[in-house]
């Protein structure tokens, strides 16, 4: 089973992408990641189980910490794998 990787948010660089609109991306090391959810401080537990519930369905996934929020992002090469990355993304962000 793979685990989510999870990182300080200062580790990251974020940027946008235009896909279906503007999106949020984040590239850590040489790997890059879309925007899937935000969860605040006091829902660590929430934010690590929708995190590792999308690493068990073969996604890469990279859960962003800071003083304030956990963002979990799934990998843009993941995504692309599928055929419809978009509509995996969309359809991931509906079931959790």
């Amino acid at each position: 089973m793979t685990l989510p990787l999870v990182i300080n948010e200062s580790q990251v660089r974020p940027f946008k992408y235009w896909q279906e609109g503007i999106q949020q991306g984040i590239r850590y090391n040489n790997d890059l990641y879309a925007h899937f959810q935000s969860y605040s401080k006091t829902e660590r537990l929430k934010a690590y189980d929708i995190a590792s519930e999308q690493a068990q369905k073969g996604v890469s996934v990279c859960m962003t910490v800071s003083k304030t929020h956990y963002t979990i992002w799934l990998s843009l090469r993941s995504l692309s794998h599928a055929t419809h990355g978009n509509q995996l993304l969309n359809k991931a962000k509906a079931l959790s």
